[in-house]
């Protein structure tokens, strides 16, 4: 009786079966799952020269019945043994041996190679105990035995053996004169193909290096092992020459063998020892034993059997052309196992017969094709398969045709090229940078190798394109659907009807086609049958039929039919099971709403795996089952139900009380806790922390103001990338302090909950726990439950979650697994040890509330202070700080938080001395600590809107002008004074405290400038600034200018609301660069910007005004700051030095000597006017250069400057001058003569511009101050 082989793909008609045994009973069985693995792992080999690769299919256990059916597939003979064993002596070996050849004869009929693997002697075959003793001949006969077309490291010989009746006369592979002869014969003709394809042969590639030896003949046995040396022994060698004459590789010279010696084509005699002659005491059993020490010394084992697949892949491919050039007088019969009876007596000579011959002997010669890694040759033999037999209608054959016309095509179609090995052999024959040779294929064969010669894993080459003779997936379904058919005609080919429809199912798995099929089976192949039904819905997504059918298979285990009813298969199908039904072991990986499944079936599934569980004997395993169906599907079932489940737990619980900890089965299967989280359930759990200003914090080494506690902002701006869910709280927890949880827990059932146990569940830290024992009535509303606990050293603590006890189950519940509440998955909580502790106060003013106290920082104000300030008023204060502790505050810090846009003001209105708290360190227990808080009124000292600063000095009024202004009212600024203090032991561990005052400011309006502009004075080197100054209080304010006043020497006296100008002298002054640095106006959007940005060239200029005011009647006096006013291009042209100077003279009198009265000339008087513009030494070279003359003129009444008209004067000469460049240090000279026909006061113009050359913007001069000139009738009045 064939069996069924379930794992069955169509790529294993591609491969070469392997049989793997393990020998003996001294290698543990570990130690051969080792080696195993390293075996299968070498699925592929690449051929050189063939550019193919071969696939290998390994197996531990094959029956003899499926490997009749070689002739039918070939894919189903044995064609390698290999069997692994262990031995530490000669006795030990001799058993092994014997071992070895009973499995060998079993598959005697099929095997084409074999190899015998043994640990535990030294690699030259002697035990471990004994010396090797090798000569320098026999490493020259080791070194020579590798040449032989297999390379040997031992001096080991590999020696293959044909032992099929296919390849050999005898059973023992008969005489190796003859075998040496039909391995030539077979070379040739391989060799006469290859060549005709344009294919070299090298020693490797073409296959005839394996030496072929038969164990009983009389050549062998005259060269037994024995003695202390290595004795001769006869091997047969092979050489590949290149021919002279025709210059193509794979010539095959003739072999002459003799007793103990090995002659070549040209006579000379070679004579080859074998080194071992201490570890085998067996004539040469034609096949090679290989020895290693231990299994971590085989380095070479894969190479080995690389060489191995490659003979049986030669040996196949002989076989192939063999069969390809098979006479037709010659002909076989193949049949399958059943049908050799039926053909005995059958006359021979029909030409049913023939063509029944000749279809059968195609389809093998296709699935030689197919082995051999050539789909595209198998495909036409197929076909060609089917037109004899279906003539004779061979059905068997035919249904044979399909299959392997259906599985070369999805071989071609869809290699699996992800699991390729890597083919060492060809890139270390290839050179780099040169590409394999083409192969011409015959006209009948199919392309499948592209030009470089690389190939994939399944055996093909890369394809340039879809064959016209392969299939498409509509074609396969139907040819299969055919193979299925003529299969089923059969009763004896059942097997073969069920693998092929495993095997269709795997390759239209997408489709989803089901193939049902009916034949005798026992109860155990029911389970399988039903095992492999849930593994094909299960790859095409269907987990719930995939379920399904574990659930029926393991129901089918424990049936009243079954002779042993096999619980433990039948737990572990329902363990199986489980996914599809939507349950999980772990309660945390159960589906939750709609996709959660039914639960009247999950009760079922989970109540039958309780009962499976207890039926074998594991109490623990039940109880864990049970607790898993109470938690989940309690929700589901009515009060009455939930009350006998509840005591059906109780009863398991009983007998072995639930752990929190995972068990693990016989199988290796951890099962997961199941916490009973819902026993009660938490709507809230949070740790307390200490008061806030006694919250211990860690002393940052570099403080980033960004992220300080000291910055003030209710936004929080900048915390988008901090993480939402840390698990680290805000707050520390001080050693032997007793530190609070609060929980608020829910009954959700109709249950009473009696909890014997609940306390916190922490780690990391060695903590006292307080459990309380709390009793929680069937549906009931939130209840607070405190937990406390007492760290007793400082470290980390990590809170997990609450441990109970409930209906006899421990549960660990952890935050993790709670699902009522978002909480992070555990708390960690910082404990340290003692620090010191001061109150603060403050000598101003207590205030009733601050508006900032409900943000993080303001959580740790301790006092309130207020104070009122007008704009640019300072005032100071007393903060006093007591130590109130048992320890000395060795380190204090002061520092402001406040909003990040007001940082700029409030830094300026708060300052104090760190000095002089230093000094007062170290602050003893009961001591005070003194520090004075110097308070300034800042402002920006502007009305909103801001009035044009574009404004010339002629529109500045002196008069009072209120109405129409929009006078701002009281500002409120709130800051907090930071102070983080530390001592004690909390301080060497790098801990502190910090507390904060609360300080309110309202500053009132007292002086506003209105307008402001900046005018030349006549010396050239100093400019007025002309301000208007605006009294916004309700008192008189008396200002005053450092360096000058505007009505005089004395105080400006500005009334309630009255506005006055004052102008201050200042020199022009050489602004500094400006950083490109990020300014607060670019860090905070404008919506939520409240206070103004200084502006830069103002601070600078703030160094050079002092404007002081007083108010008698409040007693206070203050600071007018003009840093923020915004002065416009030409003004700040006034201001700044020029980057050139300028000289003029006026028929030879230079102007800046002469005042403005003395410059008087007559009606038409010639007027030369010489300038002479000079750039400084770091000025930027200006191209294209421009100076010009304009003369200018007042209107009347107050109107502004035009230019005169060309009929009021006439210019001798140019009024512009061109020049190309003025560079650093250079000047430029231009003259020309005016006359005026018309009496009048001018003003000239005269200005110099041009262009960047480094930045290509355009830069312009006026020469400053404007030249003026009065035009009088009267020609005695010119002086």
């Amino acid at each position: 009786m064939s069996f069924v082989d379930y794992g069955q793909t169509v790529e294993d008609h591609q491969s070469l079966l392997v049989l793997v045994r393990h020998t003996g009973s001294s290698l543990p069985a570990h130690l051969f799952r080792r080696v195993w693995e390293r075996i299968r792992s070498l699925n592929s080999v690449h051929v050189q020269g063939q550019n193919r690769n071969v696939i290998v299919r390994y197996k531990r256990t094959y029956p003899t019945e499926n490997n009749e059916w070689g002739d039918f597939q070939a894919h189903r003979k044995v064609l390698g043994l290999i069997s692994v064993g262990k031995c530490v002596d000669h006795k030990e070996f001799e058993d092994l041996f014997e071992n070895y050849k009973k499995v060998k004869e079993e598959y005697a009929s099929t095997i084409i190679n074999s190899r015998l693997i043994i640990y535990g002697m030294n690699t030259d075959g002697s035990p471990l105990d004994e010396e090797q003793g090798q000569s320098p001949s026999s490493e020259t006969s080791g070194s020579e035995i590798g040449d032989l077309g297999v390379k040997s490291q031992t001096g080991l010989s590999y020696e293959p053996c044909l032992s099929s009746s296919e390849f050999c006369d005898t059973d023992s592979c008969g005489n190796p004169t003859d075998i040496t002869a039909e391995v030539k014969a077979l070379s040739e003709k391989a060799k006469a193909s290859q060549v005709g394809r344009d294919i070299p042969l090298s020693d490797h590639d073409s296959g005839l290096g394996i030496i072929m030896e038969g164990s009983e003949t009389s050549s062998m046995k005259s060269s037994s092992l024995s003695g202390n040396d290595s004795d001769s022994i006869s091997i047969g060698l092979q050489n590949l020459e290149k021919d002279s004459a025709t210059g193509k590789e794979g010539t095959v010279k003739a072999i002459k063998e003799t007793n103990g010696t090995v002659s070549d084509s040209n006579g000379k005699v070679v004579e080859v020892r074998r080194p071992h002659s201490k570890s085998l005491t067996k004539e040469s059993t034609g096949s090679e034993v290989v020895f290693y020490p231990n299994i971590d010394q085989c380095a070479d084992l894969e190479e080995r059997l690389r060489e191995f697949v490659t003979s049986l892949f030669f040996v196949l491919e002989g076989k192939r052309l063999e069969r390809s050039f098979e006479r037709n007088d010659r002909l076989v019969l193949l049949c399958a196992p059943f049908e050799k009876k039926d053909y005995v007596g059958v006359d021979t000579d029909t030409k049913t017969f023939r063509k029944r011959c000749l279809g059968r002997l195609r389809k093998h010669l296709g699935d030689l094709c197919l082995q051999a890694s050539l789909p595209g040759e198998a495909i036409l033999h197929y076909q060609t398969s089917l037109d004899w037999l279906r003539s004779v209608n061979d059905f068997l054959w035919m249904g044979g045709c399909y299959e392997g016309l259906c599985a070369s095509s999805v071989i071609m179609t869809c290699p699996k090229s992800n699991s390729a090995p890597l083919k060492r052999n060809l890139s270390f024959s290839v050179k780099r940078g040169a590409s394999t040779p083409d192969l011409k294929q015959r006209p009948a064969s199919l392309k499948t190798q592209t030009s470089h010669g690389s190939t994939i894993a399944n055996g093909l080459d890369h394809l340039e394109g879809p064959s016209l003779h392969c299939l498409n997936p509509d074609d396969i379904i139907e040819k299969y659907k055919e193979a299925i058919i003529n299969y089923s005609k059969y009763k004896n080919a059942g097997m073969i009807e069920m693998e092929a429809s495993l095997k269709a199912c795997r390759v239209l798995i997408s489709q989803g086609n089901v193939v049902y099929i009916n034949f005798p089976t026992s109860e155990e192949e029911k389970v399988q049958k039903f095992i492999t039904l849930s593994s094909l819905y299960g790859q095409i997504g269907f987990m719930r039929k995939e379920a399904f059918f574990k659930r029926v298979a393991a129901m089918q285990c424990v049936s009243q039919s079954a002779s042993s009813p096999a619980w433990h298969q039948c737990y572990q199908l329902l363990l199986q099971a489980l996914t599809g039904y939507n349950i999980a072991l772990d309660p945390r990986e159960m589906p939750q709403g709609s996709l959660s499944g039914w639960p009247v079936i999950q009760y079922q599934v989970l109540h039958e795996l309780v009962c499976s569980a207890r039926r074998i004997g594991n109490p623990q395993l039940a109880v864990r089952h049970m607790t898993l169906l109470v938690h989940t599907m309690l929700p589901h079932m009515t009060p009455k139900e939930q009350q006998e489940v509840v005591e059906a737990l109780k009863t398991l619980s009983d007998r072995c009380q639930g752990t929190p900890q995972p068990l693990s089965t016989n199988t290796g299967l951890i099962l997961p806790p199941v916490n009973l989280t819902t026993l009660p359930t938490v709507k809230l759990f949070q740790p307390l922390s200490a008061t806030p200003h006694l919250r211990p914090v860690k002393i940052a080494v570099n403080d980033d103001s960004t992220g300080s506690i000291f910055i003030y902002t209710p936004l929080s701006l900048g915390q988008a990338d901090k993480k939402v869910d840390s698990c680290s709280v805000d707050f520390q927890w001080v050693a032997e302090d007793m530190c609070e949880v609060q929980l608020q827990v829910i009954n959700p059932f109709s249950v009473e909950l009696q909890l014997l146990y609940l306390a916190l569940l922490t780690e990391a830290l060695d903590v006292e726990l307080f459990p309380v024992s709390p009793t929680i009535p069937p549906d009931s509303d939130p209840i607070t439950i405190k937990l406390t606990a007492k760290p007793k050293k400082p470290g980390q603590l990590k809170i997990l979650g609450y441990a109970t006890q409930v209906f006899g189950v421990k549960s660990h519940c952890k935050l993790r697994d709670l699902t009522s509440i978002a909480v992070p998955p555990y708390y960690v909580v910082e404990v340290i040890p003692a620090l010191s502790q001061v109150t603060l106060s403050c000598s101003l003013p207590k205030a009733v509330t601050f508006a900032s106290s409900s943000s993080s920082e303001g959580a740790t104000v301790v006092a309130n202070t207020s104070t009122i300030l007008y704009a640019g008023q300072s005032q100071d204060c007393v903060v006093t700080l007591d130590n109130v502790s048992l320890y000395s505050v060795t380190s204090l810090g002061v520092k402001l938080g406040m909003r990040t846009d007001a940082r700029e003001c409030v830094n300026k209105m708060f300052a104090w001395s760190d000095e002089n708290i230093q000094s007062q360190l170290p602050l003893q227990p009961g001591n005070q600590l003194c520090m004075t808080l110097a308070l300034y009124g800042y402002s920006d000292f502007l009305l909103p809107p801001v009035t044009s600063p574009e404004l010339s000095s002629s529109s500045v009024s002196s008069h009072s002008r209120t109405e129409n202004l929009d006078i701002k009212g009281t500002q409120t600024v709130e800051a907090l004074l930071a102070v983080q203090y530390s001592g004690g032991p909390g301080h060497e561990a790098g801990y502190c405290r910090r507390c904060s005052l609360a300080v309110t400011v309202d500053i009132l309006p007292s002086i506003y400038i209105t307008n402001w502009d900046a005018v030349p004075l006549s010396s050239g080197q100093e400019v007025a600034l002309v301000l208007d100054l605006l009294n916004a209080s309700s008192h008189q304010i008396d200002v005053q200018c450092g360096s000058g006043t505007g009505d005089g020497a004395v105080p400006v006296i500005i009334e309630s609301q009255q506005c006055r100008r004052i102008v201050v002298t200042v020199p022009r002054v050489l602004f500094p660069e400006q950083e490109k640095s990020q300014t607060f106006e670019s860090q905070v959007p404008s919506k939520y910007r409240t206070w103004r940005v200084p502006d830069f060239y103002s601070q600078y200029l703030s160094q050079f005004v002092d404007v002081r005011w007083s108010m008698s009647a409040a007693k206070v006096s203050g600071k007018v700051s003009i840093d923020h006013l915004k002065w416009s291009s030409p003004q700040l042209e006034v201001i700044r030095v020029p980057a050139v100077s300028w000289e003029v003279s006026l028929n030879g009198r230079h102007y800046v000597n002469m005042a403005p009265d003395l410059m008087h000339f007559a009606v038409e008087q010639p007027i030369t006017v010489n300038i002479t513009v000079s750039a400084s030494q770091g000025a930027e070279t200006v191209q294209d250069v421009r100076l010009g003359i304009q003369p200018m003129q007042e209107g009347g009444q107050g109107e502004l400057q035009h230019p005169v008209e060309p009929s009021a004067f006439i210019c001798l000469g140019c009024q512009t001058r061109l020049s190309p460049k003025l560079g650093p240090g250079s000047s430029l000279s231009h003259n020309c003569t005016l006359v005026f026909l018309c009496a009048g006061h001018y003003r000239l113009h005269i200005s110099c511009c041009g262009m960047d050359s480094s930045s290509g913007t355009e830069l312009s001069w006026r020469c400053l101050p404007v030249p003026e000139l009065t035009v009088v009738e009267n020609a005695a009045a010119v002086v």
